[in-house]
């Protein structure tokens, strides 16, 4: 049985056709994992391709999308300056009108009133009651019988305004009787409000208190029932000794807020790099000012390229708040950094032009 085994294997070994069966057969196999690899090779070259169109489509739409955004934002900001434009000459036609004509007073004594009842009443007009003042200029008689009906709406609208206010305040006065509120009603934050006010809001502006009042209203958080006799009261408290003394302590609650604020970053840091709690806490709380200003890191392109911007944003129409915008904008830097940044930047464009 051996020997036939022998004989068989090499009969295998030696037929030629069974040496070329079995070469095709591997060529067959060979060209099948060919095969197989050369389609899975395609299918992921298709699959990739399939997804690099998808992303540059999406890239295009989005492009598409932020350039629509912006040319309607620009239109917008074009149509608002061309309102406010128009809006300041129709104002100016009037303005200018009703000085030629005495603000319409028979008594002179009346004037400053009137004039300061004429800026409001400015304020207030829509464009197309402006346009309506200023079609009756050839005629005083008509333009003084519409401005006269202008203006006693006005202030009766603003009468209403204010007994509703005062309506308001005795309701607030009634709703906290019983929760034992000290007379002072300005919280720490409502001060904080009411100084910026004031500041936005400067002695001469046209019902300067009640303006300051709707403000603070407007952003308290506490309290929505100010009136002009509130403000004017807690402004001469602020100018006194309890005004020293309260600001003594706002500075001082402003300071435990920091030092809160400070320990929970340091905690932080030194539950991540293992430095001392007692060394990390002097160095934040204890650095002087000038070591604080040493401490402070040049302007990277980023905030560079944010200050720019906000200084495009916020021209210098906006008013007092322009700089508050401008930081908030920047985000990492303060109202005092951006606007001593703005500074050396125009010495330095004025130093170049010099040199040139």
């Amino acid at each position: 049985m051996t020997r036939m085994r022998q004989i068989v294997d090499n009969c295998y070994a030696c037929d030629p056709r069974i040496k070329a069966f079995n070469e095709d057969r591997k060529k067959r196999k060979l060209e099948a994992k060919l095969a197989k690899q050369e389609a899975y090779r395609q299918e992921q070259e298709a699959l990739r391709l399939q997804k690099e169109e998808e992303e540059r489509i999406r890239k295009e739409e989005e492009e598409k999308r932020i350039q629509q955004e912006k040319e309607k934002a620009e239109a917008e900001k074009k149509e608002r300056q061309k309102q406010n434009k128009l809006l300041k000459g129709e104002r100016k036609k009037v303005r200018d009108f009703v000085k030629n004509n005495k603000y319409f007073c028979k008594n002179e004594d009346n004037v400053v009133k009137a004039m300061e009842n004429m800026e409001v009443l400015l304020q207030g007009l829509a464009i197309d009651d402006l346009k309506q003042l200023n079609s009756l200029n050839k005629n005083v008689n008509e333009f003084s019988k519409v401005y006269n009906t202008f203006m006693t709406s006005h202030l009766e609208a603003q009468e209403t305004k204010t007994k509703e206010n005062l309506i308001k305040a005795k309701q607030s006065q009634e709703q906290h009787k019983d929760q034992n509120i000290s007379s002072d009603k300005f919280s720490p934050q409502d001060i904080a409000i009411l100084v910026k006010a004031v500041k936005i809001y400067p002695p001469g502006t046209v019902n300067r208190w009640n303006t300051i009042a709707e403000y603070l209203n407007q952003h308290s958080a506490v309290c929505k029932s100010y009136v002009s006799k509130d403000i004017i009261q807690k402004v001469k408290n602020l100018q006194s000794k309890e005004g020293d003394d309260l600001k003594t302590k706002v500075n001082e609650q402003a300071f435990d807020n920091f030092e809160k604020s400070q320990k929970q970053r340091i905690d932080g840091v030194v539950a991540g790099g293992g430095i001392s709690s007692k060394d990390t806490m002097n160095s934040a709380l204890i650095d002087t000012p000038d070591a604080a200003k040493k401490k402070k890191l040049p302007w990277s392109a980023e905030e560079q390229k944010l200050l720019e911007e906000g200084l495009k944003r916020f021209p210098q129409s906006v008013g007092p708040q322009r700089w508050d915008e401008i930081a908030k904008l920047v985000g990492s830097r303060s109202k005092k950094d951006c606007m001593r940044r703005y500074k050396d930047l125009v010495e330095q464009i004025k130093a170049k032009k010099a040199k040139q």
